[in-house]
């Protein structure tokens, strides 16, 4: 009677402890989204845009120079009324290529965010869909460097395989 209370406190406590064990996973998200087929698309939109903004700025930049040229080289001769046009005209030019420089910078960060966020959101959802077919407890992301130790289950080519890579 003794072995068989034995035998089921064994077993209950067994039965405990495994119920209470926790599955865990990693990734690195950062190298899934770099590899998804959709990525280079975006990047080549965004790479065109920076080509137009650019070639906008190098415009921008000879009109500067060549009014700056003309500034230093026939500004000796003009009258003080012609000059000081010449300085403001020089000033709104500069003033103009910094705010349209500040400008281009914001609109290609808004639209990287927008190109990038559905296929974001895209991983993530697979990520989430892998822990739950699989049984994570918790999947954690390596990609930030923040995660000391990897002992868990690399779910890296599960996620691709729901990704379809």
């Amino acid at each position: 009677m003794m072995k068989q209370i034995s035998l089921a406190v064994v077993l209950m406590v067994a039965c405990t402890l495994t119920s209470f064990a926790q599955k865990f996973g990693h990734i690195d998200t950062q190298d899934v989204l770099l590899n998804l087929p959709e990525r280079s698309e975006a990047q080549a939109t965004i790479e065109a845009r920076a080509a137009e903004y650019e070639t906008e700025l190098a415009r921008m930049q000879q009109e500067f120079q060549t009014k700056y040229a003309e500034y230093q080289s026939k500004g000796s001769t003009w009258p003080a009324a012609i000059l000081e046009q010449k300085e403001r005209e020089l000033q709104a030019l500069d003033q103009g290529m910094q705010e349209f420089g500040s400008t281009v910078q914001n609109e290609l960060v808004s639209l990287e965010q927008e190109l990038l966020m559905p296929m974001v959101e895209r991983v993530q959802e697979a990520i989430n869909q892998v822990g739950a077919e699989n049984g994570f407890t918790y999947i954690f992301d390596t990609s930030s460097g923040a995660t000391v130790y990897t002992g868990g289950e690399d779910v890296g080519a599960l996620v691709r395989a729901k990704l379809g890579m």
